[in-house]
C-alpha cells in the first residue's frame, strides 16, 4: 500500500490547471442522444483541490447538473468535438491538463432534424469516430506541461492504462472501472511510464482527486515519483 498522500495550501501556486469533466453527449435527433453515466463529480473534485493549491483552474464539461466551485472558470459544452475545440483553445496557456471527462468514443454519423418517428421493427444507425481530446493534446504538449489522463478499464486494466498513457503522452494515467460513475466510492490507482505510483483503497473522488493534484505537485518541482510496484520491461 502506497503511504498517504498529502497536499499542502500553494502547492500549485500560479499554475494554470486545465481540467475536462462530464459526459459529452452525441445528438441522433433532436431529442435523443448516446451519452454515458458520468456526472462531472470527478471533474469537479479535481478542480476543488487544485484551486485549494493555490493554482488558476479552467474546467470544460460536458452537460452536467453539478454547479462549479466559485473562482473557478466553467467552459460548458456538449459534444466531443465541442470538447475539443474548447480545450484546444485554452491548451497553450495551460501548465497543467487533467483530462477526467467520459468523453464518447462515436458519434452517430448524422443528426436527423426533427425527432425520428417511431415507426420501423428496426433501425441501422451508423456511427464515426469521435476525436481523442486526450491524445491531440499530448501531440502537442510541451516538455513542461504535465498531463494526467483517466482509463476506464472492465479488464487488463494496468496493461490497457499503460499503453494508452504512452500513446497519449502522458505523465500520469488514473485507472478505474465502469462502477466509479456517479458517487460509488473505488479501488483507485494511478501509474506512470515506470510502474504503479499509487494504490488508493475504495475512496471518494474528492480523495481520488486529493492523490492526483498532489502527486501533479511533486512533479511541478521536478520530484522522481516513488514506486509502489515497477512495470516488468517489455519483451522486444
Amino acid at each position: 500500500m502506497a503511504k498517504k498522500l498529502t497536499m499542502r495550501v500553494g502547492d500549485l501556486r500560479g499554475a494554470h490547471v486545465l481540467i475536462t469533466a462530464g459526459p459529452t453527449w452525441e445528438y441522433l435527433d433532436d431529442v435523443r442522444f448516446i451519452g454515458n453515466p458520468s456526472t462531472g463529480l470527478m471533474g469537479m473534485e479535481l478542480a476543488r483541490s487544485a484551486q485549494r493549491l493555490g493554482a488558476h483552474v479552467t474546467v470544460v464539461c460536458g452537460p452536467t447538473h453539478l454547479q462549479p466551485p466559485p473562482g473557478i472558470a466553467f467552459v460548458p459544452v456538449v459534444s466531443a468535438q465541442q470538447m475539443l475545440e474548447a480545450v484546444a483553445e485554452r491548451f497553450e496557456a495551460c501548465d497543467v491538463f487533467v483530462a477526467s471527462a467520459a468523453v464518447s468514443d462515436y458519434r452517430p454519423s448524422r443528426r436527423e432534424a426533427g425527432k425520428i418517428k417511431k415507426g420501423a421493427e428496426r433501425v441501422t444507425i451508423e456511427f464515426v469516430l469521435n476525436p481523442d481530446v486526450l491524445k491531440a493534446m499530448g501531440e502537442r504538449r510541451r516538455e513542461e506541461q504535465i498531463i494526467v489522463g483517466f482509463s476506464l478499464e472492465s479488464a487488463n486494466a494496468l496493461d490497457n492504462a499503460r499503453a494508452k498513457l504512452a500513446e497519449k503522452h502522458c505523465d500520469l494515467m488514473v485507472v478505474n472501472t465502469p462502477a466509479h460513475f456517479g458517487e460509488a466510492k473505488e479501488f483507485v490507482r494511478i501509474i506512470n511510464a515506470r510502474g504503479l505510483v499509487a494504490e488508493l483503497p475504495p475512496s471518494t473522488k474528492a480523495a481520488v482527486a486529493e492523490a492526483v493534484l498532489e502527486l501533479v505537485a511533486r512533479l511541478r518541482v521536478g520530484a522522481r515519483l516513488s514506486l509502489v510496484k515497477p512495470f516488468e520491461k517489455k519483451k522486444p
